[in-house]
């Protein structure tokens, strides 16, 4: 995959030939093709329902949606062929973390043009930072992500351990010492989710560890991990990690994918993805808090998949339109939300959503308004987080975060080097 990823970037670097805007005179009764990632079926089945009803609302000026799913491991590839082969769809699926990577190979149109002042204001902040590159929107999404320290309540009481207030988080001493007195009362105390085939779950779930402690994965401008990485305060933070896995708070290789759910463990470091079924199997045994800091405040992270205009799309104005209807609040985010369960990604959706007045959904609201944070932007996105999460694996498993951390800041910047050349290093 990344083999075809840097082919359709060398290719197509400085070969960016339209946007949205001046492709739009091509704009007449035609079809677009649009590609998608092959996610749940109740999801397939939402999107299909959604461009089937663009289509019926369209259907008196011609205008009709094409839509292709491929599934997720197959996806990036096929999009670097195509951009490779001059053959990209007119819109297309982006996986948030690599929307940066698309607009360095000037594959995307920006879509500032496209969004109102009241459309920015509706938009969670998350949304919008997500999609935005040197200023300019290239992305928008249906829904959001975040992560909770879900708890349970009855666990907590015979372990006589006392969460923290209302909406509050531990500190990174506090959660330590919460995880020892559940040891010592004979509970295990936390679910980590660590499975071997869960590489991006590693830069998902834990670069909030980095981000509390004042630390960052990648330089601002997303070119230079050297000095970053391996920053004495990111060492301090993973090393303060390790000490889950010391203690044994936690497995490194789990079983059971749900432990919390089957009452073998009181806590659960996870998403919004297990909202639903936790509620359901706990009832009022259910908490849920952020996730403890590291320094001094609690992040959360955030990101999902969104959509983006093909800079060589031959019809834009469709394609445009596709993308305002599937991520309108009664169009496409509802629908969606309602096969999903993702966090919408509109404030206005949330009347559909009453559960997002109480815990634990008000929490992923509150945390996607005030406290999340995306993957970084950066071309070499793909590249950082194979690294950062083979580091944050063995790390896990006893490797000293200083020499693990130094490997992985090492080999990202070969790669880096060798594709900015000497100007690379003469920033550094």
């Amino acid at each position: 995959m990344h083999r075809f990823l840097l082919i359709f970037i060398s290719i197509l670097a400085g070969a960016w030939s339209g946007c949205a805007e001046r492709n739009a005179k091509n704009s007449g009764s035609s079809s677009v093709r649009i590609w998608a990632h092959q996610g749940q079926e109740a999801e397939n089945r939402a999107l299909r329902t959604i461009a089937a009803a663009f289509n019926e609302a369209h259907q008196d000026r011609g205008w009709r949606v094409e839509l292709t799913f491929f599934p997720d491991f197959q996806f990036t590839e096929k999009i670097a062929i195509a951009a490779a082969a001059g053959d990209l769809p007119d819109g297309f699926e982006i996986d948030g973390p690599l929307l940066a990577r698309y607009v360095d190979a000037h594959l995307l149109a920006p879509l500032d043009a496209e969004l109102s002042a009241s459309d920015r204001a509706d938009f969670l902040p998350t949304i919008l930072e997500q999609g935005t590159i040197d200023g300019r929107i290239y992305s928008l999404g249906a829904f959001d992500s975040a992560v909770v320290l879900y708890y349970d309540k009855k666990m907590f009481t015979s372990a006589g351990v006392t969460p923290p207030s209302a909406d509050a988080e531990w500190t990174w001493a506090e959660f330590l010492a919460a995880c020892g007195k559940l040891k010592s009362a004979g509970i295990e105390p936390l679910a980590m989710h660590l499975d071997e085939s869960a590489d991006e779950w590693f830069t998902y779930a834990f670069s909030p560890v980095i981000w509390s402690g004042g630390g960052e994965l990648i330089s601002a401008d997303g070119r230079r991990v050297a000095g970053v990485l391996a920053s004495e305060v990111n060492v301090r933070s993973l090393t303060a990690w390790q000490t889950i896995f010391k203690e044994h708070y936690a497995a490194t290789d789990p079983v059971d994918p749900d432990p919390f759910g089957h009452d073998k463990v009181a806590m659960d470091w996870s998403g919004h993805w297990m909202a639903r079924t936790h509620l359901e199997h706990k009832g009022a045994r259910l908490g849920a808090m952020p996730l403890p800091r590291m320094g001094g405040k609690s992040v959360a992270p955030c990101g999902s998949w969104c959509w983006g205009i093909s800079a060589t799309a031959k019809n834009a104005t469709v394609a445009v339109a596709w993308v305002r209807w599937v991520t309108g609040t009664e169009t496409g985010i509802i629908p969606m939300v309602r096969a999903n369960g993702a966090v919408p990604a509109r404030r206005s959706a949330f009347a559909a959503f009453p559960e997002y007045e109480k815990l634990p959904y008000r929490l992923f609201r509150e945390q996607l308004e005030h406290s999340a944070r995306p993957r970084p932007h950066t071309p070499f996105y793909a590249t950082l987080t194979r690294h950062f999460a083979g580091a944050l694996r063995d790390i896990a498993r006893g490797a000293a975060p200083t020499v693990r951390l130094s490997q992985a800041e090492n080999e990202v910047q070969k790669v880096i080097d060798r594709r900015l050349g000497p100007a690379a290093k003469e920033t550094r």
